[in-house]
């Protein structure tokens, strides 16, 4: 009896860990000198927080630099200003989780949301809401990482990088860093790239990575002041998606900055779009490898959306001459809002028939919101404007129910919750069957 309920025991739980166990590490303990905070990696000052979740703070002694808190709150260390924080862990090949470092104070170097050289993290963020950093904030990881040890092979094809990223998450609320990049740094590897400013100070923000590849790349920008943002800087990006709904941007490059010639970078698709309250100061089409995005021999696809309400200054217009650049117009209709091509009608507006055709409604006419003045629907539209659709009430037949009608619909069911429930009622029978053999059989 106690082998068979032991091997009924070891196979539920093989069950359960096929289940619910996944390939990643959840966290190891940070590496650091507990007397001043860092480890010397060649002369760059690092801290490896190994997947533990932590914050960084303004230090109460005075000094400059900051104070890393453990998340759990179990300990603290006070470092120096020019420390390096890894949210990952250097020349490791454990696979972690997640990483998190939240920054809400003092002064720090570099913020990276994966390690150092060798490293691989599933899910890295960096969140910055108060403090400055005078280097960069990278959601990936570093790989040359200047004046380091170079111990990964920086050599390798960026596919195959010994530092790995593939979720990073950048999200600055305030503060100021010089630089800004949504993946890794040197010969790194990150497969998505998420930024989002919401307000701060930036030198310089690249939706891609400092250098190596990131596959896709997504802006976007609702407040802060950006001194000049890409979409790609070196290395390779293959897509990103640009939306600038707020803020003042100085310069805005589509592609890779103009005029610098270690901005290199390759990108195979990029889209923006520039809405609300932004302000752009200059838009340029920016390069692809080097070259002119939309000269010939460039591959680069590019497409620029600008709505009605943002303010941007293209700075030749000659650049945008073989991009497809469209101009969009907000129409809201009983509080609901569309986007519409400048110049068009409403005819041209896809959802037209279901704002018109409501059960129950008899469609009357579109008016400007608040007056009696009646609006056409082949009006040239070239500004945003506010409309209300105006109906005259149908009655209403009920429809007959039946029984099956009482039945609610509840959609697909979530078969990660139902397998393993499954496998644990079918793992509790068989206990239940083998014990009744056993006592039967005493």
């Amino acid at each position: 009896m106690k082998r068979k309920f032991l091997f009924i025991f070891l196979l539920c739980f093989a069950l359960y860990a096929i289940c619910f166990a996944g390939n990643g590490v959840k966290a190891a303990e940070p590496t650091y000198s507990e007397e001043n905070g860092y480890i010397l990696n060649g002369s760059q000052k690092c801290f490896f927080a190994n997947g533990t979740n932590v914050s960084i703070e303004e230090r109460a002694d005075g000094q400059s630099g900051a104070t890393i808190f453990w998340e759990d709150g179990t300990k603290s260390v006070n470092v120096p200003s020019d420390i390096n924080v890894f949210g990952g862990a250097h020349n490791d090949s454990t696979v972690y989780e997640n990483t998190k470092i939240t920054m809400n104070g003092g002064t720090v170097k570099n913020l990276f949301g994966g390690g150092l050289h060798e490293s691989h993290v599933k899910t890295a963020e960096v969140i910055l809401n108060a403090g400055t950093v005078t280097g960069s904030i990278a959601g990936g990881g570093a790989n040359v990482f200047a004046n380091s040890d170079y111990c990964a092979n920086s050599n390798l094809p960026f596919a195959n990088s010994l530092t790995r990223v593939e979720n990073a998450i950048v999200t600055a609320n305030n503060g100021n860093a010089a630089l800004i990049y949504g993946g890794g740094e040197g010969n790194s590897y990150t497969s998505i790239a998420n930024v989002n400013i919401n307000g701060g100070n930036f030198d310089f923000v690249t939706a891609g990575g400092s250098n190596g590849y990131t596959g896709n790349a997504n802006l976007k920008v609702t407040s802060g002041q950006i001194n000049l943002l890409q979409s790609v800087n070196r290395g390779e990006l293959v897509s990103a998606d640009m939306r600038v709904a707020g803020g003042t941007i100085n310069k805005l490059y589509v592609g890779g900055e103009e005029g610098d010639t270690s901005v290199t970078g390759t990108i195979e698709n990029v889209s923006l779009d520039i809405t609300g309250g932004a302000i752009v100061t200059n838009l340029y089409i920016g390069t692809s490898g080097g070259q002119k995005i939309g000269t010939a021999g460039n591959n680069a696809k590019a497409d620029v959306d600008i709505y009605k309400g943002a303010t941007v200054n293209i700075a030749s217009q000659n650049d945008f001459a073989n991009i497809k650049v469209t101009n969009y117009v907000f129409v809201t209709i009983n509080e609901n809002r569309f986007e519409i091509e400048e110049g068009k009608t409403l005819a041209d507006l896809a959802e037209l028939e279901n704002v018109k055709n409501i059960e129950g409604k008899e469609f009357v006419k579109f008016v400007v919101k608040g007056t009696d003045e009646t609006f056409e629907e082949s009006t040239v539209i070239d500004n945003n404007i506010e409309l209300e659709a105006i109906y005259k009430d149908k009655e209403i037949k009920p429809v007959p129910t039946t029984e099956t009608d009482k039945t609610p619909k509840t959609g697909i069911q979530d078969t990660r919750r139902t397998i393993p429930l499954a496998i644990v009622l079918v793992s509790l029978i068989i206990l239940v069957t083998a014990c009744a053999f056993s006592n039967k059989n005493r």
